[in-house]
């Protein structure tokens, strides 16, 4: 048996990952362990299947949920993409993550 060596360059490579919902192939960040990808987050619906969209407050950050047929802004963090529940913030650097809900 010959056992693999592990070479710095393995310590340094990324992970494979792959969307959680639909398996489509994303670069592997350890901030967020189980995001979601941009196609569903497309999909995020509140617990009645009514469609969401998620916006920055502002330049410099901030969450904010409304409903995409209306602009009316939603309380809450919780969405749903293909019946698993998601949980959406706003990410680190600015933008939006969506992951699932632990």
């Amino acid at each position: 048996m010959i056992a693999a060596l592990s070479t710095k360059e393995d310590q340094l490579r990324e992970p494979e990952y792959t969307c959680p919902i639909c398996a489509a192939e994303l670069t592997f960040f350890s901030r967020y362990p189980n995001y979601v990808c941009d196609s569903c987050v497309a999909k995020a619906t509140d617990e009645s299947g009514r469609a969401l969209k998620f916006f920055n407050t502002g330049m410099h950050g901030g969450f904010k949920s409304v409903f995409a047929d209306t602009n009316e802004e939603r309380e809450g963090h919780i969405c749903f993409i293909e019946g698993v529940k998601c949980y959406a913030d706003e990410a680190r650097m600015g933008g939006i993550v969506v992951e699932l809900h632990a």
